[in-house]
């Protein structure tokens, strides 16, 4: 048998031999093509373009439908600390009611103003507010007082105004009332004859920018806005041009402060001037028969009884379409005959007090929680509430009898649990007496709570064509309540609702409160303000400097 040769395995330490001749080739092979016959494989170019090229066309129609399909779906966020930019429900409501819907003209707005950073960039956040949720056109244009003094000027001569502190113009004036004005310059804003001119006029209201907030005690900073408040007034004012007129019954109401500071009738008028209307004396005594153009009529701090004439000429008026009666009782009126006029439309004023024992101690700042459910307490019904001074209760009666009138009577305030009408309110210590006084026993596991306030709608309110002939009264059995040292904002809210509900808007009932503004102060220690000059002038930078030498190492190996 022939003997094989062992296969010769190369000597991989020897140096006479190259790594290519130490391993063998495989036979199959064939040769690479060398320089030109190289092949690779080709591109094609025109595919890529046109996959990349329908790739953008697609992109660019999704971004349009994209922009199409939320064009109309605006969404903006308050995230300032106690919503600052965010409009109250009531201005929202007055933007889009029938008002301004039918003033199809635009509103002009002049803020004249320097370029002051406490109020520009707010006012100019705010009125984007306003022109963005109004149904009518706002155009708004701000003018600097030193910058554009030419057109300072020209606003001055059209409207006949010097503008000596930073002020908001508004000119609610129709088109037809801007033709019909023939010379501005020579009609003062404050007139009152009965011309076109002065018509339109009254659709101009201007305000100085320091009513908009409130200052500390030495003015060096601003405390609380109230910008929303003035502005929605200022508008609601200029759109309906003339404001109504609420009859104050002088010689039956508590008119002298008593030396307890302002009175309540003052409260009670500076909220009818926010809601554009204003408040008139009138004497009852005189028997002349209320004016044909009285909104309502007010008596705050019923202190005096009628007599039969005086109930006679206040019969007169209930009856009218669209009355409205507004009454505030003073707990120490001896009252007889004005109980009788208003018990036969259900309210009957108790000769009590509201009151409850608290730790031994008898307490007659009656406590209350408003009633939901109605369109006076929109907003803020189940609210907690307090009326300073004393309180009588109201007992509703005849509700069944009166509903068959169309005569509808119902709560607005009720008393907190525990709360109950006394009506041995001279002793010392309160102690319920179910067969006098009023309400429910404290300890009762059955609450029975008394009227605090309560209102009397005469017609049918919940037909359309028949709501703006409705009669509307609102008794309240405390007045103290109304003096400024004791209206607390939910207090505020509620009387401005009653006013738009006895004037007949229900669409602005509601209100608007001061927003604070929110100082928030650090204290830092000394040790900690050491540690922190230490992290930012030794730490911080060293860090940097470490950070930076590892990048630079790493790519220079």
């Amino acid at each position: 048998m022939p003997s094989q040769k062992p296969d010769i395995i190369p000597d991989l330490n020897k140096e006479n031999l190259a790594p290519t001749e130490m391993i063998p080739k495989p036979k199959n092979l064939a040769p690479e093509p060398k320089g030109k016959n190289k092949i690779t494989p080709k591109i094609n170019r025109f595919n890529i373009g046109t996959a990349i090229f329908i790739q953008i066309i697609l992109t660019f129609i999704c971004v349009c439908l994209f922009n199409y399909l939320t064009a109309d779906k605006h969404l903006r966020e308050d995230l300032t600390a106690g919503a600052q930019f965010t409009l109250s429900d009531f201005s929202l409501k007055f933007l889009k009611s029938e008002q301004l819907q039918n003033h199809a003209d635009p509103i002009k707005v002049y803020i004249i103003a320097k370029q002051s950073p406490l109020y520009s960039q707010r006012l100019r956040s705010l009125f984007e507010e306003y022109t963005r949720n109004s149904i009518t056109k706002i155009d708004v244009e701000f003018i600097d007082r030193v910058k554009n003094a030419n057109r300072l000027n020209e606003i001055s001569a059209i409207y006949s105004k010097s503008f000596y502190e930073d002020s908001i113009l508004i000119d609610a004036r129709t088109e037809v009332e801007k033709t019909s004005l023939k010379s501005p310059t020579l009609t003062p804003l404050r007139s009152t004859p009965k011309t076109t001119e002065s018509v339109s006029l009254k659709r101009i209201r201007q305000l100085p920018i320091h009513e908009l907030f409130r200052t500390s005690t030495d003015g060096s900073r601003i405390t609380a806005w109230q910008d929303e408040k003035v502005i929605t007034s200022y508008l609601l004012s200029a759109i309906e041009g003339k404001p109504r007129k609420f009859y104050f019954i002088v010689d039956k109401s508590e008119v002298d402060d008593l030396g307890e500071g302002s009175p309540a009738w003052r409260t009670f008028s500076n909220l009818l001037n926010s809601q554009n209307i204003q408040l008139e004396p009138y004497q009852i005594s005189s028997n002349t028969p209320i004016p044909s153009d009285a909104e309502g009529i007010a008596i705050i701090g019923l202190d005096v009884d009628f007599d039969d004439n005086e109930i006679q000429v206040l019969k007169e008026y209930w009856d009218r379409n669209s009355a409205s009666i507004f009454i505030t009782v003073k707990p120490q009126a001896k009252l007889v005959k004005i109980r009788r006029f208003l018990a036969s439309y259900g309210i009957m004023v108790e000769n009590d007090r509201v009151t409850t024992m608290r730790t031994g101690r008898k307490l007659t700042t009656a406590r209350g929680t408003f009633v939901r459910g109605n369109e006076i307490t929109k907003g803020f019904g189940d609210q907690a509430t307090q009326l300073d001074g004393m309180t009588r209760s109201l007992s509703l009666v005849n509700i069944d009898q009166l509903a068959t009138k169309n005569i509808n009577v119902y709560s607005i305030l009720n008393s907190a649990p525990g709360w109950w009408g006394e009506v041995s309110y001279q002793n010392d210590k309160a102690q319920f007496d179910p067969g006098k006084d009023h309400g429910s026993d404290p300890s009762s596991p059955i609450i029975r709570p008394v009227s605090l306030s309560a209102a009397v709608v005469r017609g049918k309110l919940n037909l359309d064509r028949t709501k703006h002939l409705t009669s509307r009264m609102i008794v309240i059995g405390n007045t103290k309540f109304l003096r400024p040292n004791n209206m607390r904002e939910e207090l505020t809210h509620f009387m401005t609702s009653s006013i738009n509900w006895l004037a007949g808007r229900e669409d602005l009932v509601g209100s608007i409160g001061q927003k604070p503004v929110q100082n928030q102060k650090l204290t830092i220690p000394a040790k900690q303000k050491s540690q922190i000059n230490y992290t930012i002038l030794i730490v911080l930078p060293a860090l940097s400097a470490i950070i930076a030498f590892i990048v630079w190492f790493n790519r220079r190996s």
